[in-house]
C-alpha cells in the first residue's frame, strides 16, 4: 500500500457509553443494554479494571435459566458476564485490530491500555475503518501514477531527453510501473 498511515486501536474506538458493575442487577443491566440499544458492555470493577462482557448472549441466559428452573432466579451481571478472552491493546493498528475480531465471537471487543478500558470497538467501527483505510490508499496510490504520468515524456524529444538523462535503468523504471 502507499504511505497511508494505518490507524490504530485509538483512532477507531468509541469512548464506552456504557460500564457495569459486576454487582448490578441483571435486569438492570438488559434494561441499560435495551435503553442505549448496545449489542455489549463492559463489566469493570471500581478502578476501571475490566471484568468481563456481558453481551446480548449472556442475557439471553436468563431466559432460558428462568425456562428450565421454571422461576425467576435473582442474578448479577457477574453471574452472567462473559470471560474476557479476547482484548484490543490501544497502541494495536487496524490489521492487528482485525486478527482480534478474527479470534472470537463477540460483537464489541474493549480496548484496554494495560489493564485498564480505554473504550471499545463494534464490528461496524470496525468495517467503516477498513472502508475509509482501503479508500484513501486508493486515492494516495492514484495520485502518485497521476504524478508519475506527468513525469512521463509526451513526445520523441522528451524520450530521448530521458534517455540521455536517465540512463537504461531509469527508463526501464519509468515505463514499467504498472498503473
Amino acid at each position: 500500500m502507499a504511505d497511508t498511515k494505518i490507524p490504530s486501536a485509538t483512532d477507531i474506538m468509541t469512548r464506552t457509553r456504557l460500564v457495569l458493575d459486576p454487582a448490578m442487577d441483571i435486569l438492570d443491566a438488559i434494561d441499560e443494554l435495551v435503553k442505549r440499544e448496545v449489542s455489549a458492555a463492559p463489566v469493570v470493577d471500581g478502578e476501571d479494571r475490566l471484568l468481563g462482557l456481558l453481551t446480548e448472549k449472556d442475557c439471553l441466559r436468563v431466559l432460558s435459566t428462568s425456562a428450565y428452573e421454571n422461576v425467576y432466579k435473582e442474578g448479577t451481571v457477574g453471574d452472567y458476564m462473559s470471560e474476557i478472552r479476547v482484548v484490543v491493546e490501544a497502541s494495536m493498528d487496524l490489521f492487528q485490530t482485525a486478527e482480534q475480531y478474527l479470534c472470537c465471537n463477540f460483537p464489541t471487543l474493549p480496548v484496554v491500555d494495560g489493564e485498564r478500558l480505554v473504550g471499545r470497538l463494534s464490528r461496524q467501527e470496525m468495517l467503516r475503518a477498513v472502508r475509509d483505510f482501503i479508500q484513501l490508499d486508493m486515492r494516495q496510490q492514484l495520485a502518485a501514477h497521476e504524478a508519475q504520468d506527468l513525469n512521463r515524456p509526451k513526445s520523441i524529444e522528451g524520450m530521448q531527453q530521458a534517455a540521455a538523462n536517465l540512463g537504461r535503468k531509469g527508463l526501464a523504471d519509468l515505463f514499467s510501473r504498472k498503473r
